[in-house]
């Protein structure tokens, strides 16, 4: 490694010893080498070795792909991501999730580790997986599909019990994604009465929408190709639901599109 990635991986050490509320001390009884070596290490004045890269992931519990995933965003961050990246800093998500935020692909492939089969389209293998808030903020951000708004309603309504929805809203702000979010669960809303949902669920979905609403941005935005003249954005208007209207935003979606997520 030269001087820049050691220093780099070396504070992705520390945030994960910080995480995980472990000395230097502890982390170097761990590897089995003395206290000063993971000082240097974590200071950028030392390379790891494939042994201790392999011993520090297992640590950490985490993948030594992911632990170079994570070292590849924090290295490239500055120049690819920082457009992606909100004034005020992103509430409990991971480095990981920029790399979902700044490539449609990766979105996708989140999408589909968290269950969503998308027919016809040969999505890559995630090599790691995010929480389901980040997966479907990453999805709001980069969907030009309107396959994936469905599916996002589909995941939001499948999991409303345990979402963060504290993380998950707060986020949708600081992305200014509200009114996607805000489309995403009047979407979810729209099954309402569909078996084996529970009243909570409902009752849930409701609060979210409103709190929600009491932050919608005057913006428009599309679900699927942008139309590229007056006339054909005035015939989007007129094809785009109330609910979706509502949250200026402007496509086609059906109950049939979201039901077909759901799982059977």
């Amino acid at each position: 490694m030269n001087n820049s990635i050691n220093q780099t991986f070396g504070v992705l050490i520390k945030d994960h010893r910080d995480r995980l509320r472990m000395s230097q001390a502890e982390l170097a009884g761990r590897l089995g080498c003395p206290q000063p070596t993971v000082s240097r290490l974590e200071r950028g004045q030392r390379s790891a070795n494939l042994l201790e890269l392999l011993s520090l992931a297992k640590i950490m519990n985490i993948a030594v792909s992911d632990l170079f995933a994570e070292l590849e965003v924090k290295l490239n961050r500055p120049k690819a991501l920082s457009p992606m990246i909100p004034e005020k800093s992103a509430t409990g998500t991971s480095p990981l999730f920029y790399v979902a935020l700044s490539d449609e692909n990766v979105a996708v492939s989140q999408l589909a580790a968290h269950g969503v089969r998308f027919i016809g389209q040969g999505s890559r293998s995630a090599v790691f997986k995010l929480s389901l808030e980040e997966t479907i903020l990453a999805a709001l951000k980069r969907f030009s599909d309107p396959r994936v708004f469905a599916a996002v309603a589909s995941l939001l309504l499948q999991n409303t019990e345990s979402l963060d929805w504290r993380m998950l809203t707060s986020n949708a702000f600081a992305f200014q994604l509200q009114n996607l979010l805000g489309a995403t669960v009047a979407a979810a809303l729209q099954l309402k009465g569909a078996k084996n949902i529970h009243d909570k669920t409902w009752e849930t979905l409701q609060a979210v929408h409103d709190e929600l609403a009491k932050a919608r941005l005057d913006r428009n935005e599309v679900i699927g190709p942008r139309p590229k003249t007056n006339d054909a954005f005035q015939f989007l208007e007129m094809r785009t639901p109330p609910w979706m209207s509502f949250w200026h935003v402007l496509g086609s979606a059906d109950s049939n599109s979201i039901r077909r997520w759901l799982p059977r």
